[in-house]
C-alpha cells in the first residue's frame, strides 16, 4: 500500500484530505493523491468507511472535530512518486507487516487489517449503539 509520511511529525497515513465544495469522493481521491504524491490514480473500489474515536482531531486552540474517512483503493496510472514537501515529506509502498512497525495515523492503526483486506469488500466497524431500554 502507498503511504505518505506527514510533515507535522513522524506519522504515516494514506494520501487524503478534505473534499472541495461540489467534489465527489472519487475526484477528491484522485486530486489528493496527485497533490500529495505526484501519482495519477484511478479509483477502483471502496475499501471502507471509518470514523469514531480514532478520527478525532484536536487543534491547538482547543477545538475538536471528527472526520469520517472514505478509503478508496486506486490503481496508479501515471505520474512519478514524489512528496509535495508541504503536507508530505516521503512517499513509499509498504506491506502490511512493514506498516505495522510505522507510527501510523490513529485511524489507520485502528483499521490497518481492514484496509489491507480491502479486496474482500468494504470494511467498517460494526454498530454498537442500541436504544435505551
Amino acid at each position: 500500500m502507498l503511504l505518505v509520511k506527514l510533515n507535522d511529525g513522524d506519522l504515516w497515513s494514506t494520501p487524503g484530505g478534505a473534499m472541495e465544495p461540489d467534489e465527489v469522493p472519487a475526484d477528491a481521491a484522485v486530486r489528493e493523491a496527485w497533490e500529495e504524491t505526484g501519482l495519477l490514480v484511478r479509483p477502483q473500489r471502496l475499501l471502507g468507511v471509518y470514523g469514531g474515536p480514532h478520527c478525532v482531531v484536536a487543534y491547538p486552540n482547543g477545538d475538536e472535530s471528527q472526520y469520517v474517512i472514505v478509503a478508496i483503493g486506486c490503481a496508479v496510472i501515471g505520474g512519478r512518486a514524489r512528496p509535495d514537501q508541504d503536507e508530505t515529506v516521503e512517499v513509499r509502498y509498504w506491506s502490511e507487516t512493514e506498516a505495522r512497525s510505522l507510527t501510523l495515523a490513529p485511524w489507520l492503526r485502528a483499521h490497518l487489517s481492514m484496509v489491507y483486506a480491502g479486496t474482500n469488500g468494504p470494511g467498517f466497524e460494526p454498530a454498537t449503539w442500541r436504544p435505551a431500554p
